[in-house]
């Protein structure tokens, strides 16, 4: 079993007291939980978790990003060029640091990324986790409602392990030699304000508009990855059924009936869709008009979606 300490900071004072424990760290790990990913007219960032030694001690902050702090404080210790910043799958939560909070981590050594360099199919931090440091991670608060407070232990743990993980995978793939650096591309669009929970956890239906003609259904088409096809096949074949959340979780890791053969003639029985990717490529056909949320907060394909997915739909 991992031995690590959980701080959950929530107030201006241990926010000041976590920033200058920073200032010792030779590498971070981070690792964000968020909600209403799908849409980013709503979507929030709800925990911010670092994994950091300190005198060779395993130590997590849970930062609450929905407590108004300022967050600004983390700035300069998540942009220092000297000290790296472990991140698994950095398109999605250095992205949204740098969205939300003007905060442009670098630099940056994905995991991921180096996982999938060195020639490994199943690079999901669960998959990871299990084959190179003999952990099973438990994915039970996956679907958890994280704008919802208190926090749980549960919940804490959860979040604060998947950071520990990136940090001592982190840590295995610098001893092997293996190595991957995330350039962010993306910058600020819109910080994260104060709003109210309740007006934050309830956003309006996504990707409601259908594309008027052939010519741009072309254009919103392409560039779509295989596992994004494979969701939307999912999401066309089986209406109705998956909210968001339930989809990128069943997308990695419960591959089975209908949806895992969708998703195994597109990517290959042995290849991962981690959670993240899956958040992405949900969240990209959301924007492009081709799936949206019905009145049950349900997804469901537009009629571009469908008439896409019949196009790649596999014999």
């Amino acid at each position: 079993m991992l031995d690590f300490s959980i701080k959950l900071v929530s107030g201006p004072q241990e926010l000041t007291s976590l920033v200058a424990r920073l200032d010792s760290a030779t590498a971070l790990a981070l690792d964000i939980e968020t909600v209403n990913w799908w849409d980013r007219q709503v979507e929030r960032v709800s925990l911010i978790q670092l994994a950091f030694r300190e005198n060779r001690q395993l130590r997590v902050a849970v930062i609450d990003a929905l407590a108004g702090l300022d967050l600004d404080q983390l700035r300069p210790r998540l942009e220092l060029s000297t000290v790296t910043k472990a991140i698994h799958n950095a398109a999605y939560d250095a992205v949204r640091l740098a969205r939300h909070f003007r905060i442009h981590t670098s630099p940056i050594h994905d995991t991921m990324l180096a996982a999938r360099r060195g020639g490994e199919k199943r690079y999901s931090l669960q998959a990871q986790a299990q084959a190179h440091l003999g952990v099973q991670l438990d994915k039970s608060e996956q679907r958890s409602d994280w704008a919802r407070r208190p926090l749980t232990i549960k919940q804490l743990r959860y979040s604060a392990l998947d950071a520990v993980c990136t940090l001592l995978l982190y840590e295995d793939q610098i001893a092997r030699g293996l190595s991957a650096s995330y350039q962010l591309r993306e910058r600020v669009q819109s910080p994260q304000t104060s709003l109210a929970l309740s007006d934050a956890s309830d956003p309006a239906p996504a990707g409601l508009v259908d594309i008027p003609n052939a010519a741009s259904e072309a254009s919103v088409a392409e560039g779509l990855r295989a596992h994004v096809i494979a969701l939307l096949g999912v999401v066309t074949e089986l209406t109705g059924r998956y909210s968001p959340d339930r989809l990128a979780i069943s997308a990695g890791s419960e591959r089975v009936g209908l949806a895992g053969w969708i998703i195994d003639q597109a990517l290959g029985p042995e290849t991962d869709v981690d959670e993240e990717s899956a958040k992405l490529g949900i969240a990209e056909l959301c924007e492009r008009g081709l799936v949206r949320l019905n009145a049950a907060r349900r997804l469901e394909a537009t009629e571009s979606g469908v008439r896409l997915w019949g196009q790649h739909k596999p014999g």
